[in-house]
């Protein structure tokens, strides 16, 4: 015998899960909202920090792989989109 007080239904729990997802994407609103997409903030700090890291660590893998240092690398780069003549 159990009391219908104490009784959780599948239809109480759908409604609780909606609820839950209108506030997360509210949240998820508002926190878009906050300051400039461009600029010197903390999000956008890092993502240029990850950048710039694999950015040196492609570079130091095609160094390895080539033998080429950073230097040769861009103008053989250049040199292969025809932008510098290098012969």
């Amino acid at each position: 015998m159990v009391d219908d007080k104490e009784v959780i239904t599948l239809e109480f729990q759908r409604q609780k899960a909606k609820e839950l997802q209108e506030y997360f994407k509210q949240k998820k609103l508002e926190e878009a909202n906050q300051g400039p997409f461009f600029g010197f903030i903390g999000k956008n700090e890092i993502t240029n920090g990850r950048w710039a890291m694999f950015g040196f660590a492609v570079g130091m893998l095609t160094e390895y792989a080539t033998g080429s240092d950073f230097v040769d690398q861009v103008k053989i780069l250049l040199s292969n989109f025809g932008i510098v003549d290098l012969e």
